[in-house]
């Protein structure tokens, strides 16, 4: 891959600083700060531009978060397996071809489901930091993980934006958002190219979204795992492409899209009055043998109504927009310009309906 950025050493470190990103060294910690550092050194790297690798650490996975305006570290779950399973020799020749098969959802997702997964809820809620004051259930009252994984929020957790003409994020998550489906780079550049066609595997819906914009979506464990629908519409019925659970993180697709194409998925055209049809994916991964819908087909939806919940596991939402149907957030596409996802939460302004 080839992308432009800033190649630096600091004593026994060699980085890679993706344009956007600066980095100061003090008592050799790291600080990021958002900065708008020029393009450099084009530099051969075959990593996500936003998963920085240093000597005998872990891959850092780097985010901007609308809500404290910086650029961030994202505490990434099992992250020491993860590395280990898609950065190593070993770990890409045995583990990372047994960690999307079937079989590891499956178990995974038993022990999730079963009463003796109850005791990692605690921990895994104080380790990500989350606001137990904003679930539905009290924390005592899940019967099990995957319980307390799709749990719901209290009203008004995510407040729904209320303009006429605004576009909600469907969930939870770190956003890239794409004026012209064509062109992916600095984040994908590798391996087969996303489309409606390859994702959806029908022609005849694919056309009308040709030449399109698209939001991809990723949510991690830690995030609240009902998705919901970004305007008001009339959802069709839903498709299921059935597939593998091939991990969805950056340190696993490596600056390819293969995943969203051979993994598990559904798809579902919404029908709107404003901005004509909009198609909404949602992609199963590794553990995720269950993509829950629980919208009725064919029946008016309003803007931040659910539609279906992810079991346990990371996973991705796509939306693809008919072609000059909407404008994308400033912040979501100058991160994505920089090879950077944007963290924002289901039901914030993430488009405007041109």
């Amino acid at each position: 891959m080839h992308a432009a950025g800033n190649l630096s050493t600091h004593k026994n470190l060699c980085y890679f600083i993706p344009s956007g990103i600066e980095y100061h060294f003090r008592a050799q910690k790291i600080c990021d700060t958002f900065g708008k550092n020029p393009a450099g050194t084009r530099l051969t790297i075959d990593f996500h531009p936003a998963a920085i690798i240093l000597p005998g650490k872990m891959k850092k996975t780097l985010l901007f978060n609308r809500y404290t305006n910086a650029v961030e570290n994202e505490e990434v779950f099992f992250g020491w397996w993860m590395n280990f399973a898609y950065s190593t020799g070993v770990g890409k020749l045995a583990i990372a071809p047994l960690i999307k098969r079937k079989i590891f959802s499956t178990l995974a997702g038993k022990f999730a489901s079963s009463s003796l997964s109850r005791a990692r809820i605690i921990p895994f809620i104080e380790k990500f930091k989350l606001r137990s004051d904003s679930f539905e259930k009290k924390v005592d009252d899940f019967e099990s993980f995957n319980d307390f994984f799709y749990r719901k929020l209290k009203p008004f957790s995510r407040p729904i934006s209320p303009k006429p003409n605004g576009v909600s994020a469907s969930a939870d998550g770190r956003h890239l958002a794409y004026r012209d489906m064509q062109n992916f780079s600095p984040f994908f550049i590798k391996g087969e190219q996303l489309s409606a066609e390859n994702l959806t595997m029908d022609k005849k819906i694919a056309d009308r979204f040709r030449g399109g914009s698209i939001l991809i979506s990723r949510l991690c464990p830690a995030d609240y795992h009902r998705f919901h629908f970004p305007v008001a519409c009339v959802p069709g019925k839903t498709f299921l492409v059935n597939g593998e659970y091939a991990a969805v993180h950056p340190i696993a697709m490596a600056g390819k899209m293969n995943a969203f194409l051979e993994n598990k998925r559904m798809s579902t055209l919404l029908h709107t009055d404003i901005c004509g049809d909009i198609l909404m994916i949602e992609i199963g991964s590794t553990c995720v043998g269950t993509i829950k819908q629980t919208f009725a087909p064919d029946k008016p939806a309003l803007k931040g109504q659910e539609k279906g919940y992810f079991k346990f596991g990371g996973s991705t939402v796509i939306l693809i927009f008919e072609k000059g149907r909407v404008k994308f957030s400033a912040d979501v596409l100058d991160n994505t310009s920089r090879g950077m996802e944007t963290y924002v939460l289901m039901g914030d302004e993430i488009a405007t309906i041109l």
